[in-house]
């Protein structure tokens, strides 16, 4: 078997079911578009993937008699509308994504380093990661009464109980065991998606903004959170406002702005951590050399 055949079959599967879960195909092929133009997808996949993402979608919606198996919205429930955007709302956004992109890339950066702890020894490592998620799932639901769902899994299916958070030490401790088992499941050998996860963190930072700073609105600071958090953990700016106008689908358009700003500011931020771990690897590497002869 060609093996240039064997993985453009994985590929070609493996969109189609990120293309079921984000329950919209577009999203997907927007994503995979930017993800071509950056170069490790080369242009002739992207008419079997474009195949693939409609297949899949028909799959949900059904054919003929047929009635599929079901679709499911992007959109945040329970989000209110976008009242309009403000000097203060982008200030604030500002904030919000720098401290978003912080989140997310310091969660990044513990599974870098429980990974390289761990190389020698995956299969342990594996089971500690598992161990130490469920302890912060158990604790989280003891202190705070909140399901298991706000540490484990992705966290799409607990966005909207994020959104209806009011209490500030539950968001926080919420923000700190996700954050925790993200990177435990990046670093410790879990495979899965970085997308929903860093969402999460997104939302929940989003939601602790618009709580804490008076003239912030949940909206606005939702937005920002996610995209800047995506960028950030993809690489994908594009992709991050996006998908975070799609998902505050409620709110209006209008928040399109605050998903740009928190975008550009996440990619920023991980295009300079890329150049400095690549500054750190050079420099270990020069180190490691053998000493020229006198």
């Amino acid at each position: 078997r060609d093996p240039k055949v064997v993985q453009l079959g994985m590929a070609l599967g493996g969109v189609a079911a990120i293309g079921a879960i984000f329950g919209n195909p577009l999203v997907t092929a927007f994503m995979i578009l930017e993800f071509a133009a950056l170069g490790p997808l080369p242009a002739a996949a992207l008419l079997p993937i474009l195949v693939a993402l409609g297949s899949g979608y028909i799959v949900q919606i059904g054919l003929g008699p047929w009635s599929g198996l079901g679709t499911h919205s992007l959109a945040l429930p329970g989000l209110p509308a976008f009242t309009g955007l403000t000097g203060v709302e982008l200030l604030g956004g500002a904030g919000v994504a720098v401290v978003a992109t912080v989140v997310a890339l310091g969660a990044r950066e513990l599974a870098e380093r429980l990974q390289a702890a761990g190389r020698r020894r995956p299969t342990p490592l594996l089971f500690a990661a598992a161990l130490f998620t469920a302890l912060l799932a158990i604790g989280v639901n003891l202190a705070t009464g909140q399901s298991y769902d706000a540490v484990l899994f992705s966290g799409q299916d607990y966005l909207g109980t994020l959104l209806a958070i009011t209490s500030v030490s539950t968001l926080l401790l919420v923000l700190i065991a996700k954050m925790l088992a993200y990177a435990a499941a990046l670093g410790g050998g879990f495979r899965g998606g970085p997308i929903f996860p860093a969402v999460t963190l997104g939302v929940t930072i989003g939601v602790l903004a618009a709580l804490v700073v008076p003239g912030l609105s949940l909206p606005g600071m939702v937005v920002v959170g996610i995209a800047s958090t995506t960028a950030a953990m993809t690489k994908l700016p594009f992709t991050g406002a996006m998908l975070a106008v799609l998902l505050a689908s409620a709110a209006g358009p209008t928040v399109t702005p605050l998903a740009i700003l928190g975008a550009v500011v996440g990619f920023i931020a991980r295009m300079g951590l890329d150049r400095l771990d690549q500054r750190r690897a050079d420099v270990t590497t020069t180190s490691d050399a053998p000493a020229l002869p006198a």
